[in-house]
């Protein structure tokens, strides 16, 4: 139902999926208008029948694009009003037509948000897509700054895996709609093709360099080659890191709130000291003492339950890890299926090897102590399991 409105999720690692005609088409959109475009398609699932509506954050869009604007509730506002326009789409066959990007942009007064919808002619260009379609995180054009980087990022990354591709520079500098900008080949080349080949150098999960092509004196074409980018895993773990910070950010205003409720102001510093614990254990927790009379500290006991919490998991931790060289020890003894007739085992021959085996993951005095600690349990069971053999 168009009523119904779902939270439109910044997250870098989203797939957006295009169809190729979609990207091959010829069309002009800033920046901004690119990135809104990239943010929707992310949160579409490969199941979705029809276009969802989603609600977003403004201030939350500023930060997953990196923008410093002074006046985003402004600029936003421009690139809905943009969005919603009707433009002149000339699709991968050279038809003209008339379509807008957005059915729907409301601004939501006082609350920071804008609600947004698909345009339904768009539906082809997203929806059940088995064949002839691109598809990247979107991390890789979020911090693009110019559109004709993000423009020839998606033509490019479309003709991935062939390594190459070649256009026209008429064919090149229509789908980028610059046809009335940069006449000559030397500003087309320092304002457009340059700038972008570095920004995807930094930026993304591809890189290229080009080659013009000549006919006669003039810049005929352009030929792109397209490579991997090494500094892929690096971008990727940025990405990551960055992505964690923000749900880390989620997280303690969550639990910030619920402090509220218990008439506690949790500074940040404090907050992401008890996320250490796990966010589960501190809300849990927070919960349980919430009507609590009892307790005149109430941060205080949070901090102390918490680290006594873990100081308990952790001794847990360790008995298990015990236990476990303990059966390794055990196991090594034990007689093989099918075996007919086996001997007690004297314990100085057991001994050197439960030493070696616990000194894996101690020192050789710590690996001493605790077979003396064990020595007797793990003789005894060592030996009735051999006793059950020659029995």
């Amino acid at each position: 139902m168009y009523d119904e409105t779902k939270p439109l999720v910044f997250n870098q690692l989203n797939l957006v999926s295009k169809s190729n005609s979609l990207v091959e088409a010829r069309y002009k959109l800033g920046t901004m208008e690119q990135k809104v475009i990239a943010a929707i398609a992310s949160n579409i699932s490969p199941d979705d029948k029809d276009f969802q509506t989603y609600t977003f954050s403004i201030k939350e869009f500023k930060e997953l694009i990196g923008s410093k604007s002074k006046n985003i509730y402004h600029e936003i506002d421009k690139v809905m009003t943009k969005l919603m326009q009707p433009f002149n789409f000339i699709n991968a066959e050279g038809k003209p037509t008339k379509i807008a990007w957005l059915s729907k942009a409301t601004y939501n007064v006082g609350e920071g948000t804008v609600t947004v919808r698909f345009d339904p002619d768009l539906k082809p260009f997203f929806l059940f897509l088995n064949e002839k379609f691109t598809r990247y995180k979107l991390g890789n054009i979020i911090h693009l700054r110019r559109s004709y980087s993000i423009r020839i990022y998606e033509l490019l990354k479309s003709y991935e895996g062939l390594a190459e591709r070649t256009f026209t520079l008429e064919e090149l500098r229509s789908k980028l709609g610059v046809e009335n900008k940069y006449p000559h080949w030397i500003n087309f080349r320092q304002r457009v093709l340059d700038p972008a080949k570095e920004e995807l150098e930094e930026k993304t999960d591809i890189m290229f360099t080009y080659e013009p092509i000549k006919k006669g004196r003039s810049i005929e074409k352009v030929k792109f080659i397209i490579k991997p980018n090494p500094k892929n895993k690096t971008l990727m773990t940025n990405i990551v890191e960055q992505l964690e910070k923000v749900l880390e950010n989620e997280d303690v205003l969550e639990i910030q709130e619920k402090g509220k409720e218990l008439g506690l102001a949790l500074p940040k510093k404090l907050v992401q000291e008890w996320l250490k614990y796990g966010k589960e254990n501190v809300m849990e927790l927070m919960e349980s003492i919430q009507y609590r009379g009892d307790i005149e500290n109430k941060i205080g006991y949070i901090s102390s339950v918490l680290r006594k919490k873990a100081e308990s998991e952790e001794k847990m931790a360790d008995v298990d890890q015990v236990q476990k060289k303990i059966r390794e020890v055990i196991h090594y003894f034990t007689p093989r299926q099918g075996a007919r007739k086996v001997d007690l085992l004297p314990e100085w021959l057991v001994k050197s090897t439960a030493v070696d085996i616990f000194a894996k993951d101690m020192t050789p005095e710590e690996a001493e102590q605790l077979w003396e600690e064990k020595r007797d349990e793990i003789m005894e069971e060592i030996n009735n399991r051999r006793r059950k053999v020659t029995t």
